[in-house]
């Protein structure tokens, strides 16, 4: 499958694949930052260790925010990888569709696809 106009425009096929390139690869690297996440375990009680009733109530709620920030912030990676994949291919669908049409065009027989 083509991943650029087919070099049908002078240097510019090689900047297209490039930023097709940067854009699958955000995708991946979003995926692999959501898995990393969704490894993290809860933090677990350390009310005990702090020694200091008012300490332990501020690191409750600090892990608290925490456990929900992390969810949504998850879920927005997760979205963005999901944008990131789908751009990409839609892209590169396009770009197929294009170098096809201008091979067509350029068919002397006039016998495009």
């Amino acid at each position: 499958m083509d991943r650029h106009l087919g070099g049908a425009v002078a240097g510019e096929g090689d900047h297209q694949r490039l930023d097709l390139d940067v854009i699958e690869s955000m995708g991946r690297g979003l995926s692999n930052i959501k898995k990393a996440f969704d490894g993290i375990g809860k933090i677990g009680d350390y009310s005990d260790d702090f020694g200091n009733e008012h300490l332990a109530d501020k690191f409750k709620d600090f892990v608290d925010n925490w456990e929900i920030s992390r969810e949504k912030l998850t879920g927005e990676v997760d979205a963005l990888a999901s944008i990131a994949k789908a751009a990409a291919k839609a892209y590169e669908n396009i770009d197929h569709q294009l170098a096809e049409a201008i091979r067509g065009s350029q068919d002397p027989k006039g016998k495009g696809k």
